[in-house]
């Protein structure tokens, strides 16, 4: 286990006994946290310290309730990533406890979710443990509402008292009580029981290698932000933002080779936070805008059919692919579909939305003719897998045997060592790419490139290649931090050289405004991002 937190030390002691009192209350009432301990993914650490409220907080023993279930009320304490938290409280003397209660937030929406287990542990002298509680399935089957987890247990001596559980992407807690008394007549010493602290989680299938080339159909994938509703230009590509992806093209636009392979349409992650992403309008409205004439995938074919001319390929296609809806539950009115209402809180209905969506993908590019396209499969357009939708993984791998079915591929790219990557064939996926995140955060060290390249070949997965915030001006300056994520996407490029995962399937997320990163590098008057492009090129070569 590994911690970013402010910890105060465990020592073994003799506890004072206090005013006896047989009298029940919270005996943590007004206490600070004693410390947070994090359990890491196979041992890899998070990259989130500065999302987590840290030990001096007050707000888990303050007393105060939140009136609702919306997290962003200053009465929630946040924990975020990892696998599992400890969180230690001492009692100002040896008491007697026997019981708790535990306030989380639920929020599908926005990955706010509950735990999946949940333990209570106590000590009387600071080194032997025993678990008092151990529910196996914590889990709240119902979004948007406030969880409380209650239990009783046999009243025991406690200096110590620790709360411990899995943390599913986000993790709010409104308070935390313990119950009892500082009456210690009829009270059991703790005895350390050698239990697990956390559960573990299944053995996964090592691979030890990354996926073949071609698992996927095309090589290289650009994720391409087709539906920005939020942005004035709505995401609406063109021919011209695409051309420098489909070829690799000289500082003069000359076209020279072929670039990119594969194109990824998907709409912006603020969909997912509006009613766009959360009903059947809104579902229709992004698929509709995949096919606008003249942009997205129209414009794509063009570009493919402008490379694959000045190249003597008058056939030459590129793969692609397009994304898969999330249905959310607590949204049980859906809409309307081929005739029939929809209702999320039932999984046949959310197997049909996807279905609905999936028959309309392939059915629009079909009789689109788009002749230098052909469909390579589908993409789980969520970063992380949810435990708490009871019904979610049955979904996943309904979905994946029907786009089987049918021909096509389904992938998944999860951010780094997120919850479920290393049981992602389990659920049907023929691919998962994993994302360092190494660009979005400029305190990660550059370690991480390697822990995510050591991770995504043992788990048999891919790397996805991340660069953002390049804008230029008109003279080719480039502010500090755009210069500084150049340098950080070439090491992205080194690094695949270095482990390997060059010669694996790459993606590559490039920013979600039009255009992109990668294909701006082509016409830029910095010779430091004119060299990105070109280097990129090398790399999805494989002659970097």
């Amino acid at each position: 286990m590994s911690s970013y937190y402010t910890n105060k030390p465990f020592t073994k002691e003799t506890a004072t006994v206090g005013e006896v009192s047989a009298q029940r209350k919270n005996l943590i009432l007004g206490l600070p946290i004693h410390s947070i301990e994090e359990k890491t993914f196979f041992g890899v650490k998070g990259d989130r310290p500065h999302t987590n409220y840290d030990t001096d907080s007050a707000l888990l023993t303050d007393g105060i309730y939140s009136p609702d279930a919306d997290y962003k009320n200053k009465e929630w304490f946040h924990i975020n990533r990892g696998e599992g938290r400890i969180i230690t409280f001492k009692l100002p003397c040896l008491c007697a406890a026997c019981g708790f209660e535990i306030s989380f937030c639920r929020n599908d929406e926005v990955a706010v979710r509950t735990p999946t287990y949940l333990k209570i542990r106590a000590s009387a002298d600071g080194e032997n443990f025993e678990t008092l509680y151990d529910n196996g399935d914590a889990r709240s089957h119902i979004d948007r509402r406030i969880f409380k987890i209650t239990g009783e247990f046999e009243k025991t001596a406690a200096l110590y008292v620790q709360i411990i559980f899995d943390v599913v992407h986000h993790v709010y807690i409104d308070e935390i009580e313990i119950f009892g008394c500082t009456d210690l007549s009829g009270a059991k010493m703790p005895v350390a029981d050698g239990k697990e602290i956390f559960n573990t989680l299944p053995a996964p299938a090592e691979i030890n290698r990354y996926p073949d080339e071609d698992v996927l159909g095309a090589k290289n994938i650009a994720l391409t932000y087709n539906f920005r509703p939020v942005a004035e230009d709505k995401g609406l590509q063109t021919e011209t933002d695409y051309l420098p992806l489909t070829a690799y093209m000289d500082g003069d636009g000359n076209i020279k080779d072929t670039f990119m392979d594969g194109f990824l349409f998907l709409p912006d992650v603020s969909m997912d936070y509006t009613p766009r992403g959360q009903y059947a309008d809104g579902w229709k409205e992004y698929m509709e805008s995949v096919f606008v004439k003249g942009k997205n995938l129209d414009a794509l074919n063009s570009a493919a059919k402008r490379t694959g001319d000045a190249l003597g390929m008058p056939d030459y296609k590129v793969k692609v692919y397009f994304t898969l809806l999330y249905t959310y539950t607590q949204h049980a009115e859906f809409g309307e579909v081929n005739g029939e209402k929809l209702v999320f809180d039932n999984p046949e209905s959310r197997k049909k939305a996807l279905k609905w969506l999936i028959d309309y993908m392939l059915e629009e590019h079909r009789r689109g003719g788009y002749s230098h396209t052909e469909v390579g499969g589908f993409y789980w357009f969520e970063e992380a897998l949810n435990p708490t939708d009871r019904y979610e993984k049955e979904i996943i791998r309904d979905t994946c045997r029907y786009i089987h079915s049918l021909g096509y591929k389904c992938f998944w790219i999860p951010y780094f060592c997120a919850l479920g990557y290393e049981d992602w064939q389990s659920y049907g996926f023929d691919a998962a790419c994993m994302q360092p995140n190494y660009m979005f955060d400029l305190s990660v060290p550059k370690s991480r490139l390697y822990d995510t390249a050591a991770q995504a070949k043992r788990m048999g997965m891919c790397v996805e290649l991340e660069i953002w915030k390049v804008q230029e001006d008109e003279k080719g300056n480039i502010s500090p931090e755009g210069t500084e994520h150049i340098k950080r996407f070439i090491q992205y490029l080194e690094a695949g050289k270095e482990t390997g995962y060059m010669n694996a399937p790459k993606m590559y997320y490039h920013g979600s405004a039009i255009g992109g990163i990668i294909a701006k590098g082509q016409s830029s008057k910095n010779p430091a991002y004119r060299q990105m492009y070109d280097k990129a090129y090398l790399f999805a070569k494989k002659k970097l």
